[in-house]
């Protein structure tokens, strides 16, 4: 009898564990958490953006031929303008996410544009990651 009542309280404990587990949870938290596909987008947008800057500063270095830059910075526009119209469509349909998310991006001060560093060789502006000018390579001072 107490084996019995062992096992019985064993498996329901085993099974409150369990439960909690397979379940799918389709609370608003977890729709917080979970990553769209606005959110996969944009972090495209940026690695893509972020390739064709270093594109740029190869050629200017002098690593890359002209014709090979010309194909290769074609092809990565290209993909940008795709990944900017999938963006734009899904903001045109007035999805509730990708509203809050800009509502939040513009009162944060995200959606502004950031100060420039201006390079005290060349005088060319760079946004505030770069470490080193993209026109001219010398290093930027952070005054």
């Amino acid at each position: 009898m107490a084996y019995l009542i062992c096992a019985i309280l064993g498996s329901g404990v085993l099974v409150a564990i369990c439960v909690p587990l397979f379940r799918k949870d389709n609370s608003i938290e977890s729709a917080i958490i979970e990553e769209t596909e606005w959110d996969l987008l944009q972090r495209k947008k940026e690695i893509l953006l972020g390739n064709i800057q270093d594109l740029d500063f190869e050629f200017k270095c002098g690593k890359l031929s002209e014709t090979d830059y010309h194909q290769v910075r074609g092809e990565m526009t290209a993909e940008v303008a795709v990944v900017l119209e999938h963006i734009e469509q899904i903001e045109k349909t007035l999805d509730l996410d990708v509203l809050i998310r800009r509502e939040t991006d513009t009162r944060k001060g995200t959606a502004k544009p950031k100060a420039q560093i201006v390079c005290a060789t060349c005088s060319a502006k760079n946004p505030p990651s770069n470490k080193f000018c993209s026109e001219c390579g010398s290093r930027l001072n952070r005054s």
